[in-house]
């Protein structure tokens, strides 16, 4: 590259750096281009409060706030809902995810639901309390295939510093082990991502969790901030901090991949509907 063609871009890319995250290219995708923006005409869609792949292609698990129903979404159609699978009528239900033959979600209080036969016109159901409460708020919740587990994100207050903890529920025992299997200072992230002059003075809040299908790491998103974070699947240890554009993600709360490694985002409208957004893995 020519040497004033390289200092005159230098600062340009520090500014960038500084925007979008320590290590900017570090990320495989392009957070601030998603290859597909999709605006969900349903109502029941409008608050999507977590998401999950499904072994079909294209087709997304999804759920909202304040009803324990599960909406299957066409990802390739339009996100238009191609079934629904309702197992409890109230509850404040925050994270799905579609497990070989059973349908699970969680509640903020921790309590976890496992619907089998889902396909039928009787579900069978069966929700299993944990020693989570409604004080830990649980926001996310994903698959671990290694450890044969449900991932556990607690949001816990927004304005406190303490460590944001990640359980597993073990899928054998059905039980949720009592120590974290991840943890997450917000003040690191802080450190990696210092706040810009028009962003409040929150911290990083889990409002979903991923574990990504090709490398094995732990993609663990926040609204608050509009952070996302990514975790060392062995050590735990934060390896990506980045900031998301709330102009693209106004309030990002869901987030799957599929099988291919491309990333998708749920999050809440501009205008009140909701929004599925796909980013590609970049090779």
């Amino acid at each position: 590259m020519n040497k004033h063609l390289f200092a005159f871009l230098l600062p340009v890319l520090c500014c960038a750096a500084q925007l979008f995250g320590a290590n900017p290219d570090s990320i495989p995708y392009r957070l601030h281009e998603p290859s597909l923006v999709i605006n969900f005409v349903s109502e029941d869609l409008y608050e999507v409060s977590g998401l999950g792949p499904t072994d079909e292609p294209g087709i997304f698990c999804a759920i909202s706030d304040e009803r324990g129903e599960v909406l299957f979404l066409d990802g390739a159609g339009g996100g238009a809902i191609v079934r629904r699978v309702l197992f409890r009528e109230k509850g404040d239900f925050e994270g799905v995810e579609l497990v070989r033959k059973c349908l699970y979600a969680v509640r903020s209080n921790g309590e976890v639901f496992e619907i089998d036969r889902w396909k039928t016109d009787k579900p069978q159901i069966e929700s299993f309390k944990t020693f989570l409460s409604k004080t830990d708020d649980v926001e996310g919740l994903g698959y671990d295939k290694k450890r044969n587990a449900l991932l556990l994100a607690c949001k816990g207050d927004p304005d406190s510093t303490y460590a944001r903890r990640i359980y597993a529920f073990d899928l054998r025992k059905k039980q949720l082990d009592s120590i974290p299997v991840f943890n997450i200072n917000p003040l690191e992230v802080n450190e990696l991502l210092p706040y810009l002059d028009q962003e409040k003075h929150h911290y990083f809040s889990p409002s979903g969790i991923a574990v990504h299908p090709i490398t094995g790491d732990v993609y663990v998103l926040s609204t608050a901030l509009k952070r996302l974070v990514v975790l060392d699947y062995t050590t735990g240890k934060i390896r990506y901090a980045v900031r998301l554009d709330k102009k693209v993600l106004p309030q990002p709360e869901g987030i799957a991949f599929d099988s291919e490694g491309n990333l998708f985002l749920a999050s809440e409208g501009k205008k009140g509907e909701g929004m599925l957004l796909r980013f590609n893995l970049q090779k």
